[in-house]
């Protein structure tokens, strides 16, 4: 196949957009080829130059380029978030209409880490972050909005808001220029069929994690005496429920004094984050840490035992699918799609809520004193099952061709 890609995607990263280069690497491996439409010195991946089949096409918008410098500078960050929009929109405008230029040497369009905004006349698969309006819904809940209007005030809540309802809009208005939406769990399938997306255009799919680096992170020790640790990592926004891992923690240590947490992101820096650990500075028990390079991600899981992330609205949690891939069991919430790839590995919780957290905490110390060696088998198993890049890439294949076979046999010409 012939691929003309545009999006996010960067090397390296712990996210949607660092999962993609290894995709279309391994297509590219598999004797596709790919001319990726991008931004130089913003998605760049030097990874994949190495591939014959791989063209990078550069694209400018010199007047917006100019605008983001400047508004960079600025001290409200709000202009910058605006110039942003339209930079993904003119930078997606700008792809289509080169490759519409040459369609005849493409086979379809891939859009990642973000919805097609604009039409094609090639068939199109999108691979969004995650539904349009699911972080606007998390961020409305009563115990959210509350704890982000404390934080960060009435102004700031409102224009998060209103980014929120501009992303419903956009994507309302830009839903039919995809023919397939990937969807990274069967919880963020049902969102867009809730958003109004015909569910013959969905798809439920994991992202691909590279197992490698994480293979050789040692087992859970069986019946360990030395303290179970929690992990929360990455970032603290209001639905990711920070509150909820620091207070559900505490009232564990109550009856479990023997317990440890980490915490290990960007935390000291977020002032919503300050606002929930400062009552806690000083407890030996409980660490905040700076975010590690991906390189000392192997570390750090072999230092701890149990993953939480309590997130609300969550399309699909990296941090859960590497802690499975180092054989590590996870703790997830009832809207976190990851939670279905868990399997005996997962501990879900039935409700947000500190006492529902602390439970699941407590079920998951009980299954690694007695289970531990067990138990990283069971999250290895799962990883390999679901995340498994060369499985990933397959069924990415056997989409594409179904896309390309329909689109076909429907057209005159084709026949």
């Amino acid at each position: 196949m012939r691929l003309a890609v545009f999006g996010m995607l960067a090397d390296g990263v712990g996210s949607g957009a660092g999962t993609f280069p290894v995709l279309l690497g391994e297509l590219l491996e598999r004797g596709h080829s790919v001319d990726f439409f991008g931004v130089p010195g913003f998605t760049e991946p030097r990874s994949l130059e190495r591939h014959d089949r791989y063209t990078y096409v550069g694209m400018r918008l010199e007047t917006l380029e100019r605008w983001w410098w400047r508004a960079s500078e600025w001290k409200t960050p709000y202009p910058l978030s605006v110039i942003s929009q339209l930079a993904a929109l003119g930078f997606q405008r700008q792809a289509v209409q080169r490759i519409e230029a040459r369609r005849e040497r493409y086979d379809l369009i891939f859009c990642t880490d973000a919805q097609a905004f604009w039409h094609s006349s090639l068939p199109v698969i999108s691979w969004p972050q995650s539904p349009p309006q699911t972080e606007g819904a998390a961020l409305r809940a009563p115990a959210i909005r509350k704890q982000a209007l404390a934080a960060s005030g009435v102004g700031s809540y409102a224009g998060v808001q209103a980014f929120y309802a501009y992303r419903w809009l956009a994507a309302r208005a830009a839903a039919r220029h995809s023919d397939v939406y990937l969807c990274g769990s069967d919880w963020a399938l049902g969102e867009w069929q809730r958003f109004g997306v015909e569910p013959g255009r969905l798809r439920s799919m994991p992202y691909l994690v590279d197992l490698a680096p994480l293979a050789g992170v040692p087992p859970l020790e069986p019946g360990s005496s030395r303290p179970v640790t929690f992990l929360w990592l990455g970032r603290a926004t209001p639905r990711k429920r920070l509150d909820l891992f620091v207070e559900g923690f505490v009232r564990l240590r109550q009856r479990r004094p023997n317990v440890r947490a980490r915490l290990v992101g960007r935390l000291e820096a977020d002032p919503f984050a300050r606002r929930i650990l400062e009552p806690y500075a000083g407890d030996p028990g409980l660490s905040v840490e700076a975010p590690v390079p991906r390189a000392d991600v192997p570390k750090l899981f072999a230092e701890i035992d149990v993953l939480v992330q309590p997130s609300e609205n969550e399309n699909f949690g990296f941090s859960i699918a590497e802690a499975l891939a180092a054989g590590r069991p996870i703790i997830a919430g009832p809207t976190n799609g990851t939670l279905e790839y868990a399997g005996s590995a997962g501990f879900g919780l039935d409700a947000y809520r500190v006492d529902a957290v602390a439970d699941a905490m407590e079920r998951a110390l009980v299954a690694v004193t007695e289970r531990g060696p067990a138990l990283s088998t069971d999250a290895r198993d799962a990883a390999r099952r679901h995340f498994q890049p060369a499985s990933v890439v397959t069924r990415f294949e056997a989409t594409c061709y179904e896309l390309v076979s329909a689109r076909v046999a429907a057209t005159p010409t084709g026949r």
